[in-house]
């Protein structure tokens, strides 16, 4: 596979172009990559309206009585997304699944208790606790090489 970049002063962003004779496995996963970009902000609803929080500050994800909620340190907040939007808009080297209705960043995670059998129990900053379902114990402990 052969590489070409041309600095062009008339282009106000990249443009990315593939040349190829026929579709491939490769190139496919190549435009998947290049295609993915994830949030690094998100419009939440508080009482006082709508707000931004950067997605380096949130603590978890999760639905409850079919709203879903965005967590941190600052508050709750009422997000207009389903669970499974969001987990594929999330960078996922810092976003975990750990139940149908959670997400949590991985960065806030102090501590897991996996002395229960079949769970894992997980303590966020802000001493927050809440637990990983049996579905997703172990994507969870190959993610942390447990």
């Amino acid at each position: 596979m052969k590489f070409e970049v041309s600095i062009d002063p008339s282009y106000k962003e990249p443009k990315i172009i593939i040349l190829t004779d026929k579709m491939t496995d490769e190139i496919s996963d190549m435009m998947k990559s290049l295609s993915e970009t994830y949030m690094d902000s998100l419009a939440v609803f508080s009482d006082r309206g709508v707000e931004i929080v950067e997605c380096k500050d949130i603590i978890r994800i999760y639905s409850e009585k079919k709203k879903v909620f965005l967590q941190t340190a600052a508050g709750i907040f009422v997000v207009r997304s389903r669970v499974y939007e969001l987990e594929e808009k999330l960078d996922s080297q810092f976003f975990v699944r750990i139940s149908n209705s959670e997400i949590v960043n991985i960065k806030m995670i102090l501590n897991m208790d996996i002395s229960m059998t079949g769970t894992i129990g997980v303590l966020l900053k802000g001493n927050i606790k809440t637990y990983a379902s049996r579905r997703y114990v172990s994507k969870i402990k190959k993610l942390f090489g447990i």
